[in-house]
Parts: structure tokens; C-alpha cells; sequence
């Protein structure tokens, strides 16, 4: 089905998928209002340009516009008692008002044109353009990289690590309530497969064995070169460190075993995978109408911590750096650079060899011939050394031990600055003081300096640095600490301070 279907086919494609997807007859549906928020097939298709909505390739959008919406909808309406479809171009946040969970398949119009600010510094906010509004308090489910196009603008950790997740998914916590109902309770299948080669570039993967077991979500994948639209996973690194996020599953992917392929953050589920309920298994239709069932109890609960810069560096991140900067690592990287060097050179004979051919082009294909041509050069150990060590090279050139003791002697003091690339330093204010910066403890201690008068300007640098309080006296800061002190979480990635845990 790679040709643009006619609307006079769409009645009979629509059938004959409600006859796939409808579970036995008689069962009771489960009482929910839901909108599903994507392409209508019956408005024509939008123009497709260097790419497909989604990031879709032009012929899997094209070959999936007709069925993709009705195939939720067939799903939806056999389970729940009220299910409305509506067009990704015409949806309002008000829409979302009297239904109890929102699916966005693709994003929708922005809400209005915002340009990123600049700091003293002149490092970028990275505020990007907003489709929800901060508020926006729904319970809501993201199928692939809608969930970062619509929730990067309002700080969500359902992130844009990598659009590479495929059909299956691993390390996957089955006893969490998706897989127990409400609707629906599954027992997944799970088979032991070989593990995916990326997990093994981080040290993460040191200790995944060669092979793990994996559960099939859909029928199709890009690995195996089917049509079909690509998921998404976001970064792991940190996304548990409140109280308003959980992580579900990983998922086959070209990043490391925590990428999160199933997860949630505050109001908002990401269902990383991208396929259509017509290309899922059955189990796994099962758990999406879990998934939809389970949001609705998180009515209200907004994320407390926002991540507005998602290229900020965490402490999982500047660990995997000082590990990796070893002898093997830069062996590996030598690896790496001709594998990826010579699969380009071995993909361009492909596509070249099609194009004499007279065979005609993918999107992808037609795009990666104007990259393909593209050797990277081998790295030397010095190149190497100073594109990970960063502005900590002139200090330690190419004595990679002194590196990695310095930073491992003084990561309780590591700061990633949240409104930078990948930039981090030692801070020398909290290393004078001996706590780590992550530790409630250290807010204890400065409030103790200032009220012996212990070097008060350096107490009241740090508390201000490490929270979002402004008070001037150890009397106002001690009140506020006792009244919190139980709620208070660290969170890199809020701006590297503490917050206050406002569920409770």
C-alpha cells in the first residue's frame, strides 16, 4: 500500500479494519470519555515536503493516511464508552476540556510564535515553541515524536534522545499496572532475542547479557525495512528523580538499555512506539488501552519538575564521559568512525545501483544521497582525549587517569549548568564546604553558617544557587526548610536545585 488512497476507498478501508481490530462481542466497555487527536482521512492530506509528518517517510504516510485514525478509532470504540476523533490542524487546547484523555498521534498547530531568549551569558533558554499550554492539565498519551514536538515547549522529560525505537520492547517492568488492567490484563510474551549492539556503547551495558527477553508491540519495524512510522525513545538519564515520573520499558533502540520507549511524566504517557493499532499485536493493543485507562487517575497532576533544555549535561551523562576515557573506548570510537564510514560508502553503491536502475527513490533515500558521500576522519588519541574531556583538557592532556581521579574525587561537588550544551564544572563554593550538592544536608549546613556567622556570603551564594528562594536571613531560611524538608527532592534537570514535592 504504498499509493495515495482515493476517499471513495475509505469507507471499505475502515470496515474492513473494525472487522480486525473488534475483541468478542458482548463485553462490557470500560466508562471513559477519549479524544484522539490526528489526520482525518476524510480532509485532505497535508503537503508533504522534505518530510512526512512524524518524521514519516512521504510513502508510509502516504500508504497509512486512509487507515491510520479509523484504526485507532476501531480500537478505542470497542473499549471505551465514548471515543471522538478530531484533526491534528484543527484541535484547541479547550477541545481537550470534556473527555477524560487526550491521544495526540501527530502534534498540532502551535499555539503561537516564540523565539528562544538569551541570558546575561548568552546561552540560549531553549524554550522552544509551545503547543500546550504550561497548564495544560489532561491526561494525555503522545504516540512517538509528538511527545517531544508538543512537550519539549513546556519542559517534559518525554524527550527527543533518539527516533530509532523499533518493533520490540526490553527491561520492561511487567508488573506495573498497564499489564494488569484495567481494561485488559496481559501477560506479555516475551522471547529471548540478541541484545541491540547500541546498549553496549555505553557502560550501562557492561553488565546486559548478550541476550535478553523482548516483547513484541508491533507486527512491522525499520530495522527489517517494512513501512512503517519510527518511534521514539527519551533520555533515561534522570527521569525518575521526582516523584511525577515513572519509566516503564526500554525498547530496541541505537541508545543505551535506560532509554525509555514506555514511560510518563506528570499528565503525559509516552507510547514510544509508532505503529497503528492495525501493525500491533493483539497484546499490545491490550496494553495501549490500558495505557488510556490508566492516565485518567492523573487528572490535574502538571510535572512539578520541567526540563526546558534538553542538551543540558546530568550526572549519569559526565559519568559515562569520565568512563569512557579509557584506551578501549577510544579503540572502539576507531571502530565505530570505519563501520559507520563504510556502511555509508556500502549504502550509496545501493541507492545508486536503484537510481540507474530507474527505480524510484525513498524520501530517506533521495535525502541521504546528499550525505552519504561523507567520510568522517579517524580520531587520534589526543582528539579524542579533548573532545571528551571539554574545557578540562589543557588541564589534564592526555593523562586520562588524572582526569577521571579528579573528577571521581570531587563528583559530590559536580554542577551541570541547565542552560548550556553538555557543559559541567566542579563547584568550588560547595567543595569549601564538603556536602554534597546533593545532599539536604548541605542546605542544613549553610543555614548553621549563617546563623553562626561562618563565612555568610558563601552560605547564602549556595542556598540561592540550590533552590528557588531568596530569603536574606537564616531565620526565614530554617522556617522554610523545616516546613518543607520532607517534600524536598534534587532535580538536575529543573536547573540543578532542590524542589518541593507539591503531591503531597
Amino acid at each position: 500500500m504504498k499509493t495515495k488512497f482515493s476517499y471513495i476507498l475509505i469507507p471499505l478501508t475502515v470496515i474492513v479494519f473494525i472487522g480486525k481490530l473488534t475483541a468478542q462481542p458482548g463485553h462490557q466497555k470500560y466508562p471513559l470519555k477519549v479524544l484522539f487527536v490526528g489526520y482525518d482521512p476524510l480532509k485532505p492530506m497535508p503537503e508533504l515536503k522534505r518530510s512526512a509528518p512524524g518524521l514519516m517517510e512521504k510513502d508510509a504516510f502516504t500508504a497509512e493516511y486512509a487507515v491510520r485514525m479509523p484504526a485507532f478509532k476501531a480500537l478505542l470504540e470497542n473499549y471505551f464508552t465514548d471515543v471522538t476523533t478530531m484533526d491534528c490542524r484543527d484541535w484547541k487546547p479547550a477541545d481537550s476540556g470534556p473527555y477524560d484523555v487526550t491521544i495526540f498521534d501527530f502534534k498540532t498547530r502551535p499555539l503561537g510564535g516564540q523565539k528562544p531568549d538569551r541570558d546575561a551569558s548568552e546561552n540560549k533558554d531553549y524554550k522552544r515553541e509551545k503547543y500546550l499550554p504550561d497548564n495544560f492539565s489532561k491526561p494525555t498519551i503522545f504516540i512517538a515524536s509528538t511527545a517531544s514536538e508538543m512537550g519539549d515547549g513546556i519542559g517534559l522529560k518525554l524527550d527527543w534522545l533518539c527516533l530509532c525505537l523499533d518493533a520490540e520492547a526490553h527491561h520492561m517492568k511487567t508488573q506495573h499496572a498497564i499489564f494488569n488492567g484495567p481494561v485488559e490484563k496481559v501477560s506479555p510474551t516475551m522471547v529471548l532475542k540478541n541484545t541491540p549492539d547500541g546498549i553496549y556503547h555505553y557502560t550501562s551495558g557492561d553488565t546486559v547479557p548478550k541476550q535478553i527477553p523482548m516483547w513484541k508491540v508491533q507486527n512491522v519495524g525499520y530495522i527489517a525495512n517494512d513501512v512503517c512510522r519510527i518511534g521514539l525513545v527519551s533520555r533515561g538519564n534522570r527521569f525518575t528523580e521526582g516523584p511525577d515520573a515513572e519509566v516503564i520499558s526500554s525498547g530496541v533502540c541505537a541508545k543505551d538499555v535506560g532509554a525509555v520507549a514506555l514511560g510518563r511524566h506528570g499528565n503525559f504517557f509516552l507510547w514510544g512506539f509508532g505503529a497503528s493499532p492495525a501493525q500491533m499485536t493483539d497484546e499490545a493493543k491490550k496494553v495501549f488501552v490500558n495505557v488510556v485507562a490508566y492516565m485518567k487517575q492523573f487528572k490535574g497532576r502538571i510535572p512539578i519538575a520541567r526540563k526546558y533544555n534538553q542538551q543540558m549535561a546530568t550526572t549519569d551523562d559526565v559519568r559515562e564521559t569520565v568512563n569512557h576515557t579509557t584506551r578501549e573506548a577510544f579503540e572502539e570510537d576507531i571502530k565505530s568512525t570505519k563501520e559507520f564510514n563504510e556502511a555509508n560508502v556500502k549504502e550509496k553503491k545501493r541507492i545508486d545501483a536503484k537510481k540507474a536502475a530507474g527505480q524510484p527513490l525513498t524520501s530517506s533515500e533521495e535525502e541521504g544521497l546528499m550525505y552519504l558521500d561523507h567520510q568522517e576522519a579517524l580520531p587520534t588519541w589526543e582528539s579524542f582525549l579533548k573532545q571528551m574531556m571539554g574545557k578540562y583538557f589543557p588541564k589534564f592532556g592526555t593523562d586520562a587517569p588524572a582526569f577521571q581521579k579528579y573528577m571521581r574525587d570531587n563528583f559530590d561537588y559536580l554542577y551541570c549548568d541547565p542552560k548550556a550544551f553538555f557543559e559541567y564544572t566542579i563547584d568550588e563554593d560547595v567543595k569549601k564546604i564538603g556536602i554534597s550538592n546533593h545532599s539536604i544536608k548541605l542546605l542544613d549546613t549553610c543555614i548553621d553558617m549563617l546563623e553562626r556567622n561562618d563565612r555568610p556570603d558563601l552560605a547564602l551564594k549556595v542556598l540561592k544557587k540550590y533552590t528557588t528562594q531568596n530569603f536574606t536571613t537564616a531565620k526565614d531560611w530554617s522556617k522554610w526548610l523545616s516546613k518543607n524538608r520532607d517534600k524536598l527532592f534534587f532535580c538536575e534537570t529543573n536547573g540543578y536545585k532542590f524542589m518541593i514535592n507539591t503531591y503531597n
